[in-house]
Parts: structure tokens; sequence; C-alpha cells
């Protein structure tokens, strides 16, 4: 084939895909924290977006996905679950927890950005292994309290509970957080008076609001990460998650940090399992967990939702 045909042919190619995935493409660069590359980004594709959608050139591509079953959510592999260290919790006062029983089991609720994405559905497993309890896990990349633009959390949390009815809910948010907000139209830096004070309100709001309708919740602190940069920026979050909490009856703060640090008390990729043997516990961003991590810190938390609840751990 000459050099010129296969030039033409890579660019059509290139062009019916970003056709065809002009939606996708677009809400990818949305999610993108606030900057030049978003603007340009956003600017780009909203008008591609717009006539692939009048056209509906992409319904295609969409019923094939629908066929495939493909979703933006993936499961991580089953392992067996395994003991961790016990870590300090921040509780406030809870009601009187009902009777758990078979026949009438706990309703529980995972769910946040995608520090949900391995441990939530090894707390479900743990969980749900005492034949007491019924979870539902759901995440969702790049979102978090600081982009309701993006996910509106509390919006999507009370659907959840009209429709679901949650007793218990285990929220894990910080991986996406820790950027420029934006407040009435404009975007605010990280980790300003403004940021501070906007963060804060907002998961204090949220907190309230789940406490308000009867809700049994679990915060979960942000783990210890590898980043020495970024380290500063998730322990702001995990101080306001913890004082908020402290603040709303009915929360409970988990801290995760104290569950990935080494024996030096600092970042550890690798850490013993319950059979001594050292495993990976952090993928390679060194925020998030791999399976074993989120073994392990399922391991920590379903303990403490069980002891409240008076469900046997095991």
């Amino acid at each position: 084939m000459a050099a010129g045909h296969a030039i033409l042919i890579v660019t059509i190619a290139l062009g019916l895909g970003l056709l065809l995935n002009a939606s996708d493409i677009l809400a990818t660069a949305e999610r993108q924290e606030a900057g030049w590359q978003r603007t340009v980004g956003v600017a780009l594709m909203t008008p591609i977006a717009a006539v692939t959608d009048f056209v509906q050139i992409d319904a295609p591509r969409n019923v094939i996905d629908a066929a495939l079953g493909r979703t933006d959510e993936e499961t991580p592999p089953s392992t067996t679950p395994t003991t961790s260290p016990t870590v300090a919790v921040t509780t406030t006062t809870v009601a009187e927890a009902r009777t758990i029983t078979a026949s009438e089991p706990l309703r529980m609720y995972i769910g946040g950005d995608s520090m949900v994405g391995q441990f939530g559905p090894m707390l479900e497993r743990r969980a749900e292994a005492t034949g007491l309890v019924i979870a539902e896990v759901q995440y969702e990349f790049e979102s978090g309290i600081t982009r309701n633009d993006f996910v509106d959390w509390p919006a999507r949390l009370r659907t959840v509970r009209a429709e679901q009815d949650p007793e218990v809910m285990v929220l894990f948010f910080g991986g996406n957080d820790a950027q420029d907000i934006r407040v009435d139209g404009t975007w605010v830096p990280f980790g300003t008076d403004e940021w501070l004070t906007e963060y804060r309100a907002r998961v204090g709001a949220l907190m309230g609001e789940l406490v308000d309708d009867g809700r049994d919740v679990y915060w979960m602190g942000m783990p210890i990460v590898s980043s020495d940069t970024f380290r500063p920026r998730v322990e702001t979050l995990n101080e306001i998650y913890e004082s908020e909490a402290a603040a709303h009856d009915g929360v409970h703060f988990v801290e995760s940090w104290s569950v990935f640090t080494g024996p030096d008390g600092g970042y550890s990729e690798y850490l013993p399992n319950a059979d001594g043997d050292l495993v990976d516990m952090r993928l390679n961003d060194g925020v998030h967990l791999t399976t074993d991590g989120a073994i392990r810190l399922a391991a920590v938390v379903w303990p403490i939702i069980a002891a409240e609840w008076d469900i046997p751990a095991e």
C-alpha cells in the first residue's frame, strides 16, 4: 500500500473514532482538574459531541456496549479475606441498632470515588459472608466532593436512600478531591482559606444530611500515600473528615492511614499478610489499593460495623 493511502486510512479511522466516542472524550475532558488543558479540551469537544448526539452517530457503539454488558465499574478478582491491624475510630452517638437476622439482614451501601474500586467489593464480600448483610457497591472514577460538576454525590446518595434504603453507609472519598474547587462559577485554588471553608461545608452538609435521615455512616479516611508532595494534601482532607465526623452524631471516622504504614511509620508498598508473606498492597500510583490492600482494609472496617450492629465479624 502506498504511504499516502496508509496515512489517509489512519486519518479516517482516527476521525471515526473521534466521532463515535465524542461524548466520552468530552466527559473525560470535563473531569480534568482546572487549567488550560481542561479549558481547551472542553472547548474543542463540546461542539463535536453536540453534533454526534444530535445525529446519534454513536448509537451503534452504545448498542454494542449494552449487548456486551460493559459498565464503568470493574470488580476486582476474588481473594481469600485476611486479617489486618486494628485502627482508631472516631465515633459519635448512634441510635440503638435493631436486631439483625438472616430473614431481616442489615442493608449496607458502600460508595464513593475510585478508592472504593478495590475496597468496596472486598468489604461487601466479607460482610455478606456472615449471611446477615446485603450490600451494594457503587463508585465513580474521578468523582468526589470537590467535583460536584461531574457527579453530584449528595444528589446521588439521596437517590440511593430512596431506592435502596441502606441502614449503613460506608463512604470513601479523597482520591480526587485535592484539587481546585469551583465556587459560584470561579475556580478556587486548593488549600486556600476559601477552599478549606467550602470543602468543609460540603463534607459537613453531606454528613448532616445522612445522619438526619437516620443513616449509620462510616466515613473512610485516606491511607498514607507515596508522594511527599501529595501527602500533605491528603492529611488536610483527613483532618476535615475526622473533625466533621466528630461534630455529627451517627458518623464514624475510620482512619486507614496507619493500616498501610511500614515499620518506620512511613509509606510502605509491601506489607505482611495474615500468613506473614510480604505482598503488594498499593497500585503503582501510590494512592489506590491492590486487591490485597483492599482485603487488609476491609478486615479492619468490617469488625467495627459488626460490633456496632451486634453481628459476628466472621
